[in-house]
Formats: C-alpha cells, sequence, structure tokens
C-alpha cells in the first residue's frame, strides 16, 4: 500500500467513527407535509493552522454538523470559522492557515483527497495520527485556541473549549485487508496523487444519480460567499446555465437554519419550479440540514394548492402561469375588492364569498386602470368551482385567499428558477414571508413573456429595505461546447462565460430526419438507448413539448413506464422524460432535445430551449425535423460532426 493509500485509509476510518457517532438523524420537510430521514453526510475536508503557541500545529475537520466526541473535533461547515476552509484566505482570526485537504465521496465513502498548501510545503500537510498527550504543557491553553470557541456555536463568546483532537494512531505498517481500520477500502491499487483542480473535475464530472448531494468539499468560494451572505437583506444570484445556482439556493436554506451559524432562522421556505425540482434537491438539504430550523421544500405550485387546499394526492402541474395578461396595477384593484368585502362582510369570511365579490364589486379607485381590470375580468369563470378546476387560476384564487386569511409566515423565503414566477404569485410568496428573501435564477431562462424581464422590475414591489444583485459567470456543472451551443440562442452581450472545470467536452450532435426513412421519435428513442449504455452509471433525459409521441415510440420500442418522468428496458436501461416546464433546475449526464421548433413556438421566447438544452451536463444531442432557429443553426454549422 503506497503512502496516498494508507492515508485515505485512515481518513476513512475517522470518517467512520464520524457518521457511527452521528447516530442522530436530520429531518426535513417537504411539500404536502411528507417527511424524511438520512443520515448526516460525511466529512468534506480538513484543514490545518498555526497554533496560537509558536510552533504548535492544530488541525481540525470539517463536516456537516459540529462534533466533539472521544478526541474527534469537526466544525460545523455553517460556523464562522469553517470560512478557513472555504475561503482563499491566509489567515483566520489572526491564525496563519497552513493548508487545507479536500475529500471526495461515493454515498458515505471517501474516495480520494487532494492537498492545497496555503504557505511554503513544510513536511506533511497532515499528520496521519497523533497521540494522546500524557499532560498538557502548562502554557497551553487547556483546549487549544481560544478563537476555535467560534466555531462551536457561531457566537463571539469564549465558553470551556474542547480537549485537542486525539485520534488513534495507525499501525506503523499496512494491516491486512480483513482489518477493521481498512474494511471499507481496496488497496488492490494505488492511488495517484491528486490536485484539488483534479478532485473538482472528478466529482463534477461523476455520473448523476437522479438527485442533487450537498458538494461541501468543493463548494467554491464564490458560491459560499453566496450561500452564508447574511439575511439582513435580500439577495439576487443572477447566473447562466451551470453555474451552480441550485447548490447555492439548497446550501443557503440549510445554513440559515444552523444554529452553529450563529442566530438560526426558524421557517425557511424553499420554493421551485415543479415536483421533479423538489425530489432533485431534497437530498442536498437533507445532507445539511441539522434540524435546528425547519426547512420547507416546495414547488411553486405545490405552494398554491396548500393554500387552496386542493387534494395533496393530486401531482401537481407543470408551471401554470395566468391564463390571460394580468392587467397593470390588477394586484391592488383586487386587493381592493376583497378589503372591502371584508369589511361589509357579517357572515364568516370565505375564499368563494370573496371570489364572488371580485367578480361583481365595483371600485371607484384608479378608474382607467380599473377598466382594463374589468375587461380581463370578464374572462374569469362565473363560478369559483370552475376557476378552481383550473390550474391557471390557481395563482388568482391563492392570492384571494392569503388576503382573505393571512397565512402563517416564514422567516425567510428562497426562490429558485426565479424568474418564471408570475406576478400573482409574488403576490402570494409576500403574504407567506416576514423576512428577508433570495432570488436565484436566470433572465436568459424566462419560459413566458408574461414574467418580469429585469430583477428591478420584479423586486421593487417585494418589501425588503436593502437588496443585493450578484452575478456569477464561472461555469461548474456543464462543459464548455455544450455552454456555448446553447449561448448562440442569447444576445451577444449576454453570452461570456467562465471557464468550466469539465473543459471542453464532446461537442453537441444536431441530427436531422429530412434525409434519414425513420420517425424523428424513432431516432430519439434509439440515441436514448446509445446513451444511457454509454451512462450506465449516470442519468439521461429526454426534453420535448411532444411527450405523447416520445412516449409511444418509446413503448413500441419495448420501454416500460417507470414513475411519472421515467421509462425503463428490460436489460434495465433507463431515461427521463420531460416537458421543458418540468427540466427546469434539473440536471443529467445526457440529454436528447427533440424538435427545438416547438419550444419557442409554445413559449414566445427562447428561454425554454435554452434551459433544456443546458440541462447535459457531459452530452447533448439534437434531433430535429423542422428547421433549427436560426441562431442554432448558425451554431451547428460549426460543429465538428452534424449527422
Amino acid at each position: 500500500m503506497d503512502k496516498k493509500s494508507q492515508v485515505l485509509a485512515y481518513e476513512n476510518a475517522v470518517n467512520s467513527r464520524y457518521l457511527k457517532s452521528a447516530e442522530s438523524k436530520v429531518e426535513y420537510r417537504v411539500a404536502g407535509g411528507s417527511k424524511s430521514r438520512r443520515e448526516v453526510a460525511p466529512l468534506s475536508g480538513r484543514v490545518s493552522v498555526e497554533g496560537e503557541i509558536k510552533g504548535t500545529i492544530e488541525d481540525y475537520y470539517i463536516g456537516p454538523r459540529h462534533m466533539e466526541t472521544d478526541g474527534l473535533f469537526v466544525i460545523s461547515w455553517a460556523a464562522p470559522a469553517a470560512a478557513m476552509f472555504f475561503e482563499r484566505n491566509k489567515r483566520w482570526n489572526n491564525q496563519k492557515i497552513r493548508a487545507r485537504r479536500r475529500f471526495s465521496k461515493r454515498v458515505e465513502r471517501l474516495t480520494d483527497y487532494a492537498d492545497d498548501w496555503v504557505v511554503r510545503p513544510d513536511g506533511d500537510p497532515f499528520k496521519v495520527a497523533q497521540s494522546r498527550p500524557k499532560q498538557a504543557p502548562p502554557s497551553a491553553p487547556p483546549g487549544g485556541s481560544s478563537w476555535l470557541s467560534k466555531a462551536r456555536t457561531g457566537k463571539t463568546s469564549n465558553p470551556k473549549p474542547a480537549p485537542a483532537p486525539v485520534i488513534p494512531d495507525l499501525p506503523a505498517r499496512a494491516p491486512s485487508v480483513g482489518s477493521d481500520l481498512f474494511s471499507d477500502l481496496s488497496t488492490a491499487a494505488d492511488l495517484a496523487p491528486s490536485t484539488t483542480e483534479d478532485l473538482l473535475r472528478a466529482t463534477l464530472a461523476a455520473p448523476r444519480t437522479g438527485g442533487l448531494e450537498a458538494v461541501l468539499s468543493t463548494l467554491q468560494p464564490e458560491q459560499y460567499s453566496l450561500v452564508t451572505a447574511e439575511p439582513i437583506g435580500s439577495l439576487i444570484v443572477q447566473g447562466h446555465a451551470g453555474t451552480g445556482k441550485t447548490i447555492i439556493a439548497t446550501h443557503r436554506a440549510a445554513w440559515l437554519v444552523d444554529a452553529a451559524r450563529g442566530t438560526a432562522l426558524q421557517e425557511v421556505l424553499l420554493v421551485g419550479p415543479t415536483e421533479a425540482w423538489e425530489e432533485h434537491i431534497s437530498l442536498a438539504v437533507a445532507d445539511l440540514h441539522t434540524g435546528d430550523g425547519r426547512v420547507t421544500i416546495s414547488s411553486i405550485q405545490r405552494v398554491l394548492m396548500n393554500i387552496l387546499e386542493l387534494d395533496r394526492a393530486e401531482p401537481a402541474t407543470a408551471q401554470a402561469v395566468d391564463s390571460v395578461a394580468l392587467p397593470k396595477g390588477a394586484a391592488l384593484t383586487i386587493a381592493d375588492l376583497v378589503a372591502e368585502y371584508k369589511s361589509t362582510s357579517r357572515r364568516g369570511r370565505s375564499i368563494r364569498a370573496a371570489y364572488d365579490t371580485v367578480l361583481a364589486l365595483e371600485t371607484n379607485r384608479a378608474p382607467a386602470r380599473s377598466r382594463e381590470f374589468y375587461a380581463w375580468r370578464e374572462a374569469l369563470p362565473r363560478t369559483f368551482e370552475t376557476a378552481r378546476s383550473r390550474p391557471a387560476l390557481w395563482p388568482f384564487l391563492a392570492y384571494i385567499k392569503v388576503l382573505v386569511d393571512p397565512p402563517r409566515k416564514n422567516s425567510h423565503i428562497i426562490v429558485d428558477e426565479a424568474q418564471d414566477l408570475s406576478p400573482l404569485e409574488w403576490q402570494v410568496l409576500i403574504h407567506l414571508n416576514a423576512g428577508a428573501w433570495t432570488l436565484v435564477g436566470d433572465m436568459n431562462q424566462r419560459h413566458s413573456p408574461r414574467t418580469f424581464k429585469k430583477w428591478k422590475d420584479l423586486y421593487k414591489d417585494l418589501p425588503s429595505s436593502r437588496w443585493v444583485e450578484h452575478v456569477i459567470n464561472s461555469g461548474f456543472r456543464t462543459t464548455k461546447s455544450i455552454s456555448d451551443f446553447a449561448a448562440s440562442l442569447l444576445p451577444i452581450t449576454q453570452r461570456r462565460r467562465g471557464a468550466s472545470p469539465l473543459g471542453e467536452g464532446k461537442p453537441p450532435a444536431v441530427i436531422s430526419v429530412a434525409e434519414r426513412r425513420r420517425t424523428m421519435e424513432s431516432l430519439t428513442v434509439e440515441e436514448c438507448l446509445r446513451l444511457a449504455i454509454t451512462y450506465d452509471e449516470g442519468t439521461v433525459a429526454v426534453i420535448t413539448p411532444h411527450l405523447d409521441d416520445v412516449a409511444s415510440a418509446a413503448r413500441l420500442s419495448g420501454w416500460k413506464p417507470d414513475g411519472r418522468h421515467a421509462f425503463v428496458n428490460a436489460e434495465g436501461r433507463r431515461f427521463h422524460l420531460l416537458a421543458p416546464e418540468e427540466a427546469r433546475g434539473l440536471e443529467f449526464d445526457a440529454v436528447v432535445v427533440m424538435e427545438p421548433a416547438a419550444f419557442r413556438a409554445s413559449s414566445g421566447t427562447n428561454g425554454r430551449l435554452y434551459t433544456s438544452l443546458t440541462r447535459a451536463n457531459l452530452e447533448l444531442v439534437v434531433v430535429h425535423d423542422k428547421p433549427l432557429p436560426a441562431a442554432l443553426a448558425r451554431a451547428a454549422k460549426k460543429l465538428p460532426v452534424i449527422r
């Protein structure tokens, strides 16, 4: 066993002790009130600092939760002291940082590590083992540095420090394969040295398992600063596809309710676009959530359904917007009408009666605006029951409900894919929030011309004392070739990208059916099989407005439905089948986008197509019958091969 394999085996032994000690489960809530429990995630890394006493060295582990047990000291990722691991600073609280070690993992096992020296290399960055001293030197603080008291609770007080971390000695020679210390590590081959860049690239290129996981070991400094921004004001994160916006949203939700950071919020609502998004991100929140406060995860449609007390067993639809463009000032007019209803109603207040009032009552306020509102109102159903059966009207009805019966409020609301919420959906969320906001999204990915076009137009009506906008351009989760191809749909000024750790990657493949004696749907299913074989341990998806046509072709080819959004064949190969609305916020190893011309026809913008093209991390295939959008056709001509 070489030195690196030996060190990795030792770190796995420490990680096993950490996981075993974290016996309490974390609990999180998803829409509809359902709950799930999960073990704490593995250790993220290790940091070495120069001690307060000259010549001494202290090193500490970083993990999802703080732990002090049997000599093992782990700093919570949410504690202020964790900044010495996530940021590029050379000092933290006047202590010099020597080195950082980052781990990669698979499920609960550490698979690799990389060391990053902050100062000039001097010996080993970390000791493989540390023997327990018989007696601490009289001049040394009884528990090491007093500044680490902040690492325990996130507060600035100085409670009694914990004893210095002590870990059992590693045997002088490699033990047998059956040894408990090395029982979870294969020693068949030596491990090559890794850099932090190698580790990041390998982590991002690893097969997708179908759910987003916590990425503490590869969380970038820019992402970390946004995740841990104090919620004294409201934050907007604008970023291109693949810049890690959903990572920021999920990690921030867990950080806000974590007592290790100082003062934990009690109720955080994390809102996204679809039920598929809920399932995708729940694992990441569970990995990090220590149970101090509550994170409620919900799609915007499920939020509306809960407010309207619709059947929770009924599946939420894909994102719906108002069926008729909302007139300017309509929200204020609706609020005026409901307020008048509440002031005059002598019997109990109900949403049905309020709806009837909005349909019938006249108002003298803002007559010019009201004339436009009355014209819009005439197109509404005459009964509440009919309106309630139409998902496109749920934002309108939910807005009436929160006006009639104010709901319980959250301490903070985070919205992922925030660019796609309609004006009335924002009005509903206003009534659910008592604190600041975190909005994450990309205006280039707008799916409807009826949503806000600029962030300032969106948040000018949201209550908050201060707004900060931050733009991220660094790509993390998509290859450069895929990003550049999709960016051809954007204005030239919006195409700027940072370098991706995944590199150039495989060029997208564009397949035209014009010269083939095959249907577009059969070619799409054929590509799915090829990609499912290529990415055997990863994920594959088809994204298209023509779901029924692809589903029929898949059945004819021997594929069977597997849940609401997937198909599986006799060999166990699997692919997801999604509408453009359902694919938002998700990512896959490989994606087939079928008939790009249909995306714009159904939305009037390039947002749905751009979003769908960028759901692929490693390989993208475009299958089409009708001519490609002009910008995409020009980009396709520059590809090495057009199939």
